[in-house]
């Protein structure tokens, strides 16, 4: 297999680098977030790392970006590979205590500025009806206008992302196919016209590290191909657990790690022996799932065939 010539824009150090640079973030996000001539962001100043809030459960962001526009409004940007279960609770709290540290600044309420926190994600969060990119605005339920401007929400689901090269119409589909497809691209498509997004596919080629970047990328790599299989030896040990010490508690341990990092490749070669251990231990189809990556048919035919065979 020929080897990859760029490396994990979705890594927190290859992450970074790319967005190091102003200019590219700047032209990233006035891509995704779909900004109009006289909205667009202008300027943009990093968060330092002691304004974070300190979360005790599930880690903080991988890096997260400060943006402020013409208008003063607050953008915040995260990357995230794999949202834990708590992950929506915690990015609102995020993004209160990013609304509310104005105020410490010496500002009046009436001086406090809107904050729409951006988060791409390595995993799916919502259901398939949901686009690929979605804006979650407040808006009153009778009229659906819009009057609470405070806190909003754009959310990037980088796996419902299915564009091919040719289908690239605009700066949004180029960022998101360099995100989705760098480990099967050994060169930028033709369709890709954006200086900023070329410049990207520059800065995440191997070479382009300096040694200790790519020191720093290979650590992050190796900790979370670690976290990996101690979570996945934990999702074992769970539901053996689970199966002794009945379903309440073993779906507590078991399916929340589930939920939390989903099954990872490999899972699809247990999913038989999974789905009737958690059939026999009463869990619904949603849950069986949820743990499983298989549909619920899917899971009924499994089953069926097994009732077949007894």
């Amino acid at each position: 297999m020929m080897p990859t010539r760029y490396l994990d824009p979705t890594n927190d150090v290859i992450f970074k680098k790319i967005f190091s640079d102003k200019d590219r973030l700047i032209d990233f996000l006035n891509a995704v977030l779909r900004l109009k001539e006289g909205e667009k962001i202008q300027k943009i100043d990093f968060i330092p790392q002691e304004e974070l809030p300190n979360f005790k459960s599930g880690r903080r962001s991988i890096f997260d970006i400060k943006c402020v526009d013409q208008s003063k409004k607050t953008y915040i940007v995260e990357m995230q590979n794999r949202p834990e279960a708590s992950f929506l609770n915690r990015i609102q709290c995020y993004a209160a205590h990013t609304f509310i540290s104005q105020v410490k600044k010496g500002n009046t309420h009436d001086d406090l500025m809107p904050v729409i926190l951006l988060s791409l994600t390595g995993k799916s969060l919502f259901d398939n009806e949901v686009d690929c990119i979605s804006y979650h605005w407040n808006v009153e339920s009778k009229t659906q206008k819009r009057y609470l401007f405070s806190l909003s929400y754009v959310f990037i689901e980088l796996p419902k992302f299915k564009k091919k090269a040719e289908d690239l119409k605009s700066v949004e589909d180029e960022w998101l196919y360099l995100f989705t497809e760098w480990n099967r691209t050994q060169e930028p498509p033709s369709t890709i016209k954006d200086p900023f997004v070329l410049e990207a596919y520059h800065t995440i080629e191997h070479f382009n590290l300096t040694e200790t970047e790519y020191d720093a990328y290979l650590r992050s790599r190796l900790g979370q191909e670690a976290e990996d299989l101690m979570i996945n030896k934990t999702i074992s040990e769970s539901f053996e657990k689970g199966e002794k010490i009945g379903i309440e508690k073993g779906e507590k341990i078991g399916i929340e790690k589930g939920e939390k990092i989903g099954i990872e490749k490999g899972e699809k070669i247990k999913a038989k022996k999974t789905v009737l251990k958690m059939f026999k231990m009463g869990f619904p189809l949603n849950k069986i799932s949820q743990a499983t990556d298989l549909t619920q048919k899917e899971i009924k035919d499994l089953l069926e065939k097994e009732n077949d065979t007894q």
